[in-house]
Formats: structure tokens, sequence, C-alpha cells
């Protein structure tokens, strides 16, 4: 119990008080968000065909569309990291859902494919920030040692967002219209704001930092027994005070090779992610392997369920082992998978259905959100919501490049086989950058669960301005 008097930061009282009953709400709260923002990420495209036919839509827009929606994307991602880490994760995760939820709805009254596209690319800015500042939040309300577990696993919402508002999309277009699809897709969101409101608290380390210590204390009531929580003398952690830029920091001598190497992760994996879910059901219906659109569908279908169990893997092997070690595994074991498919070009049905299976299960779960684990834990609270955000900018950059990357190996004739053969490449880069985060982290003494980043900020004053300082271990109630 939480019984001592003595100054303690919110971060050395959430260790000490480890995982609660009201963790776990806040969680499945924070997991229906993202699982709505999941939803609404690919929800447009289930809608194209009806554009095709009611307006004639060509290719050329819809690539318009796609591409400017990801650069919103990401552009929401590190526009609403920034705020978020000057306003609050709260505030500015329900005005990203705001946002989302209304914009999305006003596509239904869209009367050309130009509003159309202008809805779209609105909405997308709420869509992108709701992902990174979300997960920041849950990042600063859980003990630290259950950090990157506990990201990993509720990002598994994202790709059940996914499934579900294809699912939804084939029940309500064909009876309702697209138009009635859109507004269900903005009021989800929209009705996930009142118990978002009344369940997940502001970070009480952001609230300490703004000289709210009264507020932490409050906040810290939604997360552990008042009775355990009244003594508390919630205090900031060391140089959280300091007035540095979040990009300042983000870039400061310290930090530079981290986000370098986070940003160049991001930037390869989410391009690799675009690049497969973009023309896999293309491939697969190429003379090789031939199969019939059901069978191709069972196949992207298998894929996307297989990354599901792959991201409650990781996130039950980040609670024991070394991030580095987790995703460098996955990683290998990916390369492995795509060599074996490379190789074998004349696969058959079952065959293909057990090898896509399998590489589901390891390859989505580290091209997708990975990046996020790593700079959650990366960053001092102070700028994790920046940093977060800046990451998921590199890769909706990623993501547009993998669109453009992948016409252009399909191009090439190599087929199926090639196609992913050629995609081992990148991934083994990726094996690369992380062998450089493990390097820098263990340099600076920050390779631990938490990333030494709890209880000091890298950034403290001295006469001669900001100087970096590692960071201590946080004490132990």
């Amino acid at each position: 119990m939480l019984t001592t008097a003595s100054p303690q930061t919110p971060q050395q009282a959430l260790d000490a008080a480890g995982l609660t009953a009201r963790h776990w709400v806040v969680f499945g709260v924070i997991a229906l968000v993202l699982l709505a923002d999941g939803m609404d990420i690919t929800i447009v495209s289930h809608v194209f065909p009806s554009l095709v036919r009611e307006w004639g839509v060509g290719p050329a827009q819809i690539t318009f569309i796609v591409t400017a929606s990801f650069v919103a994307m990401g552009l929401g991602a590190v526009l609403a990291g920034r705020l978020a880490d000057r306003f609050g994760r709260k505030t500015l995760t329900i005005g990203a859902m705001i946002l989302l939820g209304v914009a999305t709805a006003v596509l239904a009254t869209a009367p050309n494919v130009e509003m159309f596209a202008l809805w779209r690319i609105v909405s997308s800015f709420g869509l992108g920030g709701v992902m990174p500042v979300v997960l920041t939040l849950l990042a600063d309300l859980v003990p630290s040692a259950n950090r990157g577990q506990l990201v990993a696993i509720v990002s598994t919402g994202v790709g059940l967002g996914t499934t579900c508002g294809a699912f939804l999309a084939g029940a309500i277009i064909p009876v309702a219209g697209w138009r009635t699809l859109m507004v269900l897709c903005g009021i989800i969101p929209l009705a996930l704001i009142l118990p978002f409101l009344a369940l997940v608290p502001e970070s009480p380390t952001w609230l300490v930092v703004r000289r709210s210590a009264a507020k932490a204390q409050q906040a810290m009531t939604k997360l552990v027994p008042r009775s355990e929580v009244s003594p508390l003398h919630l205090v900031a952690p060391v140089g959280a005070e300091v007035d540095t830029g979040a990009f300042g920091v983000l870039l400061s001598r310290r930090f530079a090779v981290t986000t370098a190497l986070i940003w160049t992760y991001a930037l390869i994996g989410l391009g690799l992610q675009m690049t497969i879910v973009q023309y896999l059901p293309t491939l697969l219906q190429a003379p090789v392997p031939g199969l019939s659109t059901g069978q191709s569908s069972l196949v992207v279908g298998l894929y996307g369920a297989a990354s599901t169990v792959g991201n409650l893997l990781l996130g039950m092997l980040l609670r024991k082992y070394s991030r580095f070690s987790v995703v460098g595994i996955f990683l290998a074991l990916s390369i492995a998978c795509l060599i074996l498919i490379g190789t074998n070009p004349a696969m058959d049905f079952p065959l293909l259905v057990l090898m896509m299976s399998l590489t589901g299960l390891v390859l989505p779960t580290v091209l997708g959100g990975t990046q996020n684990i790593f700079a959650a834990i990366a960053y001092p609270a102070r700028v994790r919501a920046t940093g977060v955000g800046a990451g998921s900018l590199a890769g909706r950059v990623g993501s547009v490049a993998g669109g453009i990357t992948g016409g252009t190996i399909i191009g090439a004739g190599l087929g199926f086989s090639g196609f992913f053969l050629v995609l081992a490449l990148p991934v083994a880069v990726m094996i690369g950058v992380v062998v450089g985060l493990k390097t820098d982290a263990r340099r600076h003494g920050a390779d631990g669960p938490d990333g030494g980043q709890v209880d000091t900020d890298p950034l403290q004053t001295t006469e001669d301005g900001p100087t970096e300082q590692r960071a201590t271990p946080h004490m132990r109630v």
C-alpha cells in the first residue's frame, strides 16, 4: 500500500502500486477508442466502389484522396502530439475524437468527390491525432514495467477496428448505402467521448509538472484506491520544469540518435505495411498463384487475424523480456517467412494459407505500431506525446512511399514470390535499426523497461543552459 507521505513522482507512486483493476478499466476504454480509430482508417476504401458507380470517380482521384489522407494523418499526429505536451493528453484526445467523428459524419453530405475529399482530409487530421496521443496517455498512466506490454496489446484495437470496419461496410452498404455507413462511423467515436471523460484520467505526471498537484492527486484516485493515494506527496520529476521545446529535446544530443532511428524504423515499417495491404489481393489473384477472389479474401483475412494474435503475443513477451530482443526475434522470423515464400513460387493453396498465416503472426506485428512502443519508452513524459506523434508522421510518409514502391515492384514483373523476397531486404535493415536503438539506449543507461526516464529529465538547467544528465533509477516505496 502507498502509505508514505514522502515526496514521490507520480510514476514512482504508480510503480509502487502496480497494476490495479482501475488500470484495466482505463485500458478497456482506450482499446475501444483505438478500435474506432482503426475502423475509420480503412472505412473509406470500402466506399470507393460506390463512388465509382455514383460519381464516376477514377483511379487518379482515389489515389489523391488516399495520399492526401495519409499526409493529413501524419500532420495531425505530430501536431496533436505537440499540443498534448502543452495542453494535456486527455484534452487533445477528446479534441481529435470530436474532429474525427464530426468530419466523418459530414462525409455523408458530400455532393461530389471534391467535397468528399475535403472532408476526408479534415477527418484524417483527427484520425492521425487520436492514436499517438491516447497511446502516450496510456503510457503515462501505467507502471513503467508494464508500459511496453500494454501499449503493444492495446494497439491490437486498431487491427480489430479495420476488421470490424470491413464487416460493417459489407453489412450496411448493400442495404442502406455508403452515406449511412459514414454517419455511423462518425457517431461511434463521438459516443465514446462520455465514457472516456468519466473513466480515463489526465496524466498525473503532466498535471504535476504543470503545477497542478491537487489535480494530479485526483487523477491518481482513478487509478489507485483513494485509501492508498490520499497520503501521497506528489512532486514533479527532477528537471521536468526545464523550458526546452519538445522538438529541441527530440533532436538534442541525448536523443538525436534515438529519434533518427525511431523515425527510420517507422518510415520503413509502415511503408512496408502499406505496400502489403494495398497490393496483396492483386498479387494473390495474379496468374501465379492464381487464386480466386474468395480464396484471396480468405488468405488476406487469415493474415490479418494472425496479426492480432501476434500483437497479443508480443505484449506478453514484452512483460518478461527486452523490447529490443523481442522485436528483433519477430523481425528475424519475418525474414525467414519472406524467404520461404519468395523461394517457393509454386505453393499450392493449403500451403500458401499456412505460410501467409505464419507470416501474419510476425510480420505485421513489427511493421505496424512497434515504433510507438520504442517512442513511448524512450522519451521523458513531458515530450512523450510529441515523440510518439513525430514517429507517426515518419510512418505516414513511409506509407505514401510504400504505395509508390509497391507499384514499382509489381511493374517490374517479379510476381507474388518475387515481391515478398524483395521485402526481406528492408526488414533486415529494420533489424539493424533495432540493434542501433539498443546500443544507444545502453550507452545512456536507458535499456531497462522504463527507458531510464521516470524520475529525471535528461535536460537539466545549469548556468550554461540545458545540459544532459543520465536519469537515475526511480525509488521504490
